[in-house]
């Protein structure tokens, strides 16, 4: 499990560093994951509360992380709100699920499902995934 760690945009979060070698990533981890191997040479790893996105050529293009990680970049953090990103950061965007401040690349994030509820405001649902990822 990850549990803390500095987010840096385009960077790293925690240890694990945009451009790393998976193998040497791999040599290092005792955590359980599955594997997805994608028809495009993507490979994705998936853990208790992370996620690594490999290359074809093995490289680390890509780190998602989720409930139980403690790090953050500046106030944001998991369980964050839009609300809280648009009062200190001002403009976000929206590409179907995916959220980014206006201007910040390398760092996005995903909100809570709650397609299901009829009072889910953007605004107030919080984020369950940061990802830092090559820009």
């Amino acid at each position: 499990m990850l549990i803390t760690g500095e987010i840096e945009p385009g960077i790293r979060i925690g240890k694990f560093r945009i451009g790393a070698k998976k193998e040497d990533i791999l040599s290092e981890i005792d955590d359980r994951y599955t594997v997805w191997e994608r028809e495009d040479g993507f490979s994705i790893y998936t853990f208790d509360n992370y996620m690594l996105w490999f290359e074809a050529d093995g490289k680390l293009q890509q780190i998602g992380v989720t409930d139980g990680f403690k790090g953050s970049y500046k106030s944001v953090r998991i369980g964050t709100t839009m609300k809280e990103i648009k009062a200190v950061f001002g403009n976000y965007e929206n590409d179907h699920d995916v959220y980014e401040i206006s201007g910040l690349k390398g760092l996005c994030f995903e909100l809570g499902d709650m397609d299901d509820r009829d009072d889910w405001d953007e605004l107030e649902t919080p984020i369950e995934w940061i990802f830092v990822y090559r820009c």
